[in-house]
């Protein structure tokens, strides 16, 4: 989720030069950093065990807080809705009040603060710099996660407890693989000297399985109805509309013969 985070900050506001991460394990991941290099962005971490260097993290905290106090009264029934609404609480409240932060850091070097404050959109507005969108399939390879696997003797690879064909070319070799881990089903290898291509995951036949299948027509069919019953039913209905003709006919030679 952290890194999801990333990329849609990323994909939205552009690249930026650091990233300042707290020392929890989900920030200190391999992927994380690696996803973070191949887009040229500095990791930072905060000293171990300093809560002044992590003070913005868990004044933050509160915001979330404040808004899951207030989103409690919506009586919302799905994660889109809750996701939805935590979007405009940013875009709409949080990055347009005033940042008790934001001043004092200016004050601190002496500055003027305007009277109504400084908002976290005033001062993202302040950076003259221009924003700096990376192509959207560059963002996309760089969060992919990548791992390595020995291609087998069937030319094969195992990742998830499933078996994925390669290239027969590619038996014994090492390859890397690398997927996005919100749709682990679809994984590409590469390999030096080889095209990147998707795997795709081994079908096992009927033929194959331990238990197989049997024809249907082997089968046992268990009956959907009782067929002697039926054509009793059948003849039943015959032998009374034989009746009924039956009876018609001798009450029609009555009424001849008067």
């Amino acid at each position: 989720m952290k890194i999801r985070s990333i990329h849609q900050a990323v994909s939205r506001y552009g690249t930026f030069d650091a990233c300042y991460f707290d020392n929890g394990t989900q920030y200190i991941a391999k992927q994380i950093r690696s996803s973070l290099a191949r887009l040229g962005i500095r990791v930072m971490y905060a000293k171990p065990r300093s809560g002044k260097s992590k003070g913005k993290i868990e004044k933050f905290h509160q915001v979330v807080d404040a808004f899951i106090r207030e989103s409690k009264l919506k009586n919302i029934k799905t994660l889109e809705e809750l996701n939805h609404l935590w979007a405009i609480y940013l875009d709409e409240y949080y990055h347009k009040k005033k940042h008790d932060g934001i001043a004092e850091y200016y004050e601190s070097l002496g500055a003027a603060v305007p009277e109504e404050g400084i908002s976290p959109l005033q001062e993202w507005n302040r950076d003259s710099r221009p924003l700096t969108f990376l192509d959207t399939a560059v963002v996309a390879e760089a969060f992919l996660h990548h791992e390595q696997r020995k291609v087998d003797k069937g030319a094969c690879i195992s990742f998830r407890g499933q078996r994925y064909e390669t290239k027969p070319a590619l038996i014994g070799y090492a390859v890397e693989i690398s997927y996005d881990p919100a749709n682990p089903e679809i994984i590409t290898i590469s390999h030096p000297g080889f095209e990147p291509f998707q795997a795709m995951p081994v079908k096992i036949g009927a033929y194959c399985d331990r238990h197989a299948t049997l024809p249907a027509a082997m089968q046992e069919q268990k009956p959907t109805t009782s067929r002697f019953l039926d054509a009793l039913e059948t003849k039943h209905t015959q032998s009374r509309r034989q009746m009924a003709d039956a009876i018609s006919f001798a009450s029609y030679r009555k009424e001849v013969n008067g």
